[in-house]
């Protein structure tokens, strides 16, 4: 299919032809990674998740106070997802075929108005409505957001890059749901939705002033195979086994910890959110180093440790031992799997595999906690995570086994 340049072309310092990009230099340096446009990306990201999780996590307590019980909880988080995996393919082509701005943009504002909206929600039906049109902006603006970052990472420090731009999704973990939760203590959500708006809202103008690199445009029309992104499928199978795991645990954690009788739930989300910033740059380096693929496989053990963990937890220490674990294990397969994806794929397809791992994410998600919320009336919130763990270890094995069959090339190394 033709390629044709891109006429979203900026004169600055990250304006430089893709090909050359992640490069070492004949003198044996390193490509910078800190560029002026990686900068200001990491900001939009910190600025528009620390947003996102205020309502994440608080927005199941309150489908529960409109009169829904736990599955209504698990249903909002899956209405959202299920409205993100509905538009990630179809945004990964036009990223491809058109532009990072003008989606990031148009996404980041759809989050901003839902955000605001959910102040209106005056039972469970219309809270859905809101939460899936919430999800149709995420979709859009995150999917933009990483294919932006695949195109500003030097291909040598992929897994590096990609360690720091999800560090920089996870890093208001480490207080926003403390906050959300201290907002919602007695029952009164519009501080809330206020804050999120507000912060949305500054991550909208931040991205605004993104430069945009010279790309390949792939000018193909929207068709199977342009959304579809083969060599994206096993990485993407991958991801969806990780965060089908991840799903219940954001959905019913609050609740978990009401039934458990542990205080102070939000802890979880600062000890998960420090092990994340420590452990997503150090595997993405080591990553670069020695496979993507079993670091991811090392990453999905650890995951399942901390899920048997949560299952056991009795006490606020059972409860933070399984943060670290889990987030040890999070943080070393998301990024693992992310670098994977762009490695294999050329330039001019880098929306269509970003949006195909992304809509893994969101899949896993919707699944994990739909189901779990149906599955805890028969099993309990404890058997959902043991459950969980059980999919971490199949995903485990099919690394390991993906490895010994395939044998592929390590990545470049730094």
């Amino acid at each position: 299919m033709p390629v044709t340049p891109d006429p979203d072309l900026r004169d600055t310092a990250e304006s430089v032809p893709l090909p050359e990009r992640g490069r070492v230099s004949r003198a044996g340096a390193v490509e910078p990674l800190w560029t002026k446009g990686f900068v200001l990306l990491a900001g939009v990201n910190v600025l528009f998740f620390f947003g996102f999780q205020l309502v994440l996590v608080t927005v199941p307590l309150l489908a529960v106070n409109l009169g829904g019980g736990t599955a209504s909880a698990g249903l909002v988080l899956g209405s959202f997802t299920f409205a993100a995996v509905l538009v990630r393919p179809v945004t990964g082509w036009a990223l491809d075929a058109y532009g990072r701005r003008a989606l990031l943009l148009f996404g980041t504002a759809l989050c901003l108005a839902a955000v605001l909206a959910h102040e209106l929600a005056a039972g469970v039906v219309l809270l859905l409505v809101f939460r899936f049109l919430h999800g149709v902006g995420f979709g859009m603006s995150t999917t933009a957001a990483g294919t932006l970052a695949s195109d500003l990472v030097p291909r040598s420090r992929l897994g590096e890059g990609m360690g720091f731009f999800t560090l920089a999704m996870t890093l208001p973990l480490a207080v926003a749901p403390a906050v959300g939760l201290a907002l919602v203590g007695g029952g009164d959500f519009t501080v809330l939705f206020i804050l999120a708006g507000v912060l949305t809202a500054l991550s909208l103008v931040l991205a605004s002033l993104l430069p945009m690199p010279r790309r390949e445009r792939s000018g193909a029309t929207m068709s199977f195979a342009s959304l579809v992104e083969r060599t994206s499928l096993f990485p993407s199978a991958m991801m969806f086994l990780l965060t089908v795991t991840y799903g219940p645990l954001i959905a019913f954690i609050a609740i978990y910890g009401l039934e458990r009788g542990i205080s102070n739930v939000g802890s979880f989300f600062a000890v998960y959110a420090i092990v994340l910033g420590i452990a997503r740059p150090l595997s993405g380096r080591l990553a670069d180093r020695f496979g993507y693929e079993p670091s991811a496989a090392a990453g999905m053990a650890l995951a399942a440790v901390g899920m048997v963990t949560l299952a056991a937890a009795h006490g606020l220490g059972g409860l933070l031992l399984a943060a670290l674990f889990y987030g040890l294990g999070f943080g070393t397969v998301q990024p693992s799997l992310q670098a994977l994806v762009i490695h294999r794929v050329s330039p001019a397809r880098r929306g269509a595999a970003t949006a195909a791992i992304f809509t893994a994410y969101d899949m896993g998600m919707a699944t994990g906690s739909i189901i779990g919320g149906f599955l805890a009336a028969a099993v309990s919130l404890s058997g959902v995570y043991l459950l969980s763990a059980g999919v971490a270890i199949v995903g485990f094995v099919c690394l390991v086994v993906f490895v010994r069959r395939n044998r592929v090339p390590r990545a470049v190394r730094a």
